[in-house]
């Protein structure tokens, strides 16, 4: 029972967290957060941190600042103040000081910059990276033929999906067990087919947000009517346009292969990020037909023309 009890409490602050990022530039109160997740306003903030870590309006800044960190470095013809209202703030001050506090430096000394340090040696991945000067001394040490990638810019639908959340560090560790889980999920409810698509949805830029804090989804795509249980929410991953590669490979190495999109085929492609997060999307069985630990997906990148 206690467990099933941990599992109603992240899935209802998990709705709560899904919308947030979904409106970012609203007015976010704590009574209209209290009920989507169906908890009292009274105890709601401090059930939150319980669960996150991060009290409400906490991580509620957090996300704007990171977001709007974020969108500084691939919205060059946006100023600060245009990209600083758009992400929730209320004024070029405001913006000001919680970028300091967040970042230690200006907004407009980290555009110029190119963000943070790690940006620079192409260490790090995520869906906003200025891919102008991202990894540029990692892409010299690449051989040509290795950084050539078969890159396919072309519209991709929305997918309905029913997810379990990983919360934590990107790489090897944490994400393949919950893709475990996931698929124990899905074959005892019997939704695992030849047909069927999962997805591994990166809400975060690792070089933005602290490693702890990045969010990872392991997604099924389920009809529009499917009724969650407590084990997994339900949410919309968006359509539209995405530059995707092919994958094959181990847990270790899709890194790298982010960072080749990131580092040699986007400065070069006339798009730029789209504010929509990456993901990777699996068909049927990933594994089937490869050497062991080495799995098949498409690594899609929103963009947009630049």
């Amino acid at each position: 029972m206690k467990r099933a009890s941990r599992l109603e409490y992240a899935r209802r602050v998990n709705r709560v967290v899904d919308h947030v990022r979904e409106h970012l530039a609203d007015e976010l109160s704590l009574a209209t957060l209290a009920r989507l997740a169906a908890f009292s306003s009274f105890h709601f903030h401090r059930i939150f941190r319980a669960v996150t870590g991060e009290t409400v309006f906490g991580f509620i800044q957090r996300l704007r600042i990171e977001k709007a960190a974020t969108a500084l470095l691939h919205d060059d013809d946006r100023s600060v103040l245009e990209i600083a209202l758009d992400h929730g703030f209320s004024s070029a001050a405001t913006f000001a000081r919680a970028f300091r506090a967040r970042f230690g430096t200006t907004a407009t000394a980290w555009r110029a910059a190119g963000g943070p340090k790690e940006r620079k040696t192409g260490k790090a991945i995520g869906k906003g990276r200025k891919a102008s000067r991202a990894g540029r001394a990692d892409t010299r040490r690449r051989p040509m033929k290795e950084a050539a990638m078969n890159v396919q810019v072309r519209e991709s639908p929305p997918y309905h999906v029913a997810y379990m959340r990983y919360v934590g560090p990107y790489g090897p560790h944490g994400i393949p067990e919950l893709w475990m889980k996931l698929r124990t999920w899905i074959d005892a409810r019997g939704l695992g087919s030849p047909d069927s698509i999962t997805l591994g949805v990166a809400h975060d830029d690792p070089a933005v947000t602290a490693p702890e804090r990045c969010q990872y989804d392991a997604c099924v795509v389920v009809p529009p009517d499917f009724a969650p249980d407590r084990a997994v929410g339900v949410m919309d991953v968006a359509g539209g346009r995405y530059a995707i590669a092919s994958f094959e490979g181990s847990a270790h190495e899709i890194q790298g292969a982010w960072d080749r999109i990131f580092a040699a085929w986007l400065p070069g492609s006339g798009y730029q990020p789209d504010d929509r997060p990456c993901y990777e999307l699996y068909r049927g069985s990933p594994m089937k037909g490869t050497k062991p630990g080495v799995f098949r997906c498409e690594l899609s990148l929103p963009v947009r023309p630049l």
